[in-house]
């Protein structure tokens, strides 16, 4: 049943905490640390994504801290209204996960925000106005 199904998704750790990526994707990603962070090319990509990280933190008008990673957390408290919103959010073609306890405490429910080098500015503009849309204030 559907009711079975959610509760084995938010109550079954070893599904809850078993996000360890594949051994393929971690060789990947220890290629890409050392074939391509310590170039020109590396200096850039990070560059670029401090500013969009930056210009995302401007356009929602400071509801979400000063980015110290490409992560970013925007605390909506209840779990029910992360969910709604996520939900809203993923209607108008954005994937923003909610985080919600176990994960957190409970009523420190968020989304979580991920940023790439690769957004554009339009991209952020159009997620930050989404969010401005649906967010109380």
């Amino acid at each position: 049943s559907r009711d079975l199904i959610d509760l084995l998704i938010n109550r079954a750790r070893s599904f809850i905490y078993s996000t360890a990526p594949p051994p393929a994707v971690a060789a990947t990603a220890a290629e890409v640390v050392t074939r391509i962070f310590p170039t020109s090319r590396g200096d850039e990509r990070r560059a670029r994504l401090w500013e969009n990280l930056t210009h995302l933190h401007k356009a929602l008008q400071g509801r979400i801290p000063a980015p110290d990673s490409a992560i970013v957390p925007l605390i909506i408290g209840d779990e029910q209204d992360a969910m709604d919103l996520s939900a809203r959010l993923l209607a108008d073609g954005f994937l923003i996960p909610a985080i919600r306890y176990p994960t957190v405490a409970r009523g420190s429910a968020r989304l979580r925000l991920t940023l790439s080098a690769a957004h554009t500015s339009e991209q952020i503009d159009r997620l930050a106005a989404a969010l401005l849309d649906h967010l109380p204030g």
